[in-house]
């Protein structure tokens, strides 16, 4: 029953706070998708999309946020099993498959994953990126804020992506940046939730609603979980794993903590 409780009482919190970050701008409520709604330009512009290349095609993989001019952060699982095969980064990005102004492409240099990584829905679920050249930031493109060493967000926090739409078994991705608004699970309780699919440790968030309906989905791993500290937005989780199908209730989303990973990103993005 405490269970219940407390999955309304995010559910109900996280409701208010899309309600606030959505009401006043009538043309973007008009534009909801499934989950979530269309995101503006530049309110996300540490977002990025990690693309793998084959031949002259590159095709969306993950998302990923900007660390600094040469550096990005993601997930560890946008590059295992595919480590030998090239990978460019596109910033300032909304509308993934067609060309905007404030976009900038860089080919990958290399790609750093946590020595500890295991696959499947390991905690050690990340990964820094060496790019080419570097970014050139403004409005659109931007470097995230890190969070305090070892601190535990709780809350509300967003995401974007540019995953799955659908929560059925065949992904339909999706062409418009994404975001959505969710609360964070006790741990304890999210293990309690995915059951044996996978571990919930210390070095993991656990985002919800538990109820079903808004959730990260294919395509989505990497990308940034973005809570508001001291009025500035900062990474808090990367997107790691679901239990598929995505979005169904009772499936949170588990996302990497950023915190007690800093010293380890720290040391993979110098410049």
């Amino acid at each position: 029953m405490a269970l219940l409780s407390r999955i309304f009482t995010l559910l109900l919190v996280a409701l208010v706070s899309y309600a606030s970050a959505t009401g006043s701008d009538d043309k973007r409520a008009q534009q909801r998708i499934i989950g979530g709604v269309r995101a503006l330009p530049g309110e996300f512009p540490a977002m990025v999309s990690i693309q793998r290349i084959v031949l002259v095609r590159a095709s969306h993989v993950c998302g990923g946020s900007v660390l600094n001019e040469f550096h990005v952060l993601t997930a560890a699982e946008c590059f295992f099993g595919n480590q030998n095969s090239r990978y460019r980064v596109q910033a300032g990005k909304v509308l993934l498959n067609s060309f905007e102004s404030s976009e900038q492409t860089i080919n990958v240099l290399r790609f750093t994953l946590h020595p500890q990584y295991s696959g499947s829905n390991s905690p050690f679920n990340i990964a820094t990126v060496r790019l080419a050249s570097p970014f050139g930031f403004n409005q659109f493109i931007n470097p995230i804020v890190m969070p305090t060493i070892d601190s535990i967000p709780d809350g509300i926090v967003k995401f974007a992506g540019w995953g799955s739409t659908s929560n059925g078994l065949l992904p339909s991705m999706s062409d418009q940046l994404q975001m959505f608004y969710v609360g964070i699970v006790p741990n304890n309780e999210c293990q309690i939730m995915v059951s044996t699919n996978g571990p919930v440790t210390e070095r993991n968030v656990c985002l919800g609603p538990a109820t079903g309906g808004i959730g990260a989905c294919s395509g989505d791993a990497g990308g940034a979980a973005i809570q508001q500290i001291n009025g500035t937005d900062t990474i808090v989780g990367i997107i790691s794993w679901q239990v598929s199908p995505c979005g169904q209730p009772g499936i949170p989303t588990i996302t990497t903590r950023v915190s007690a990973f800093i010293e380890w990103i720290n040391l993979n993005s110098q410049i």
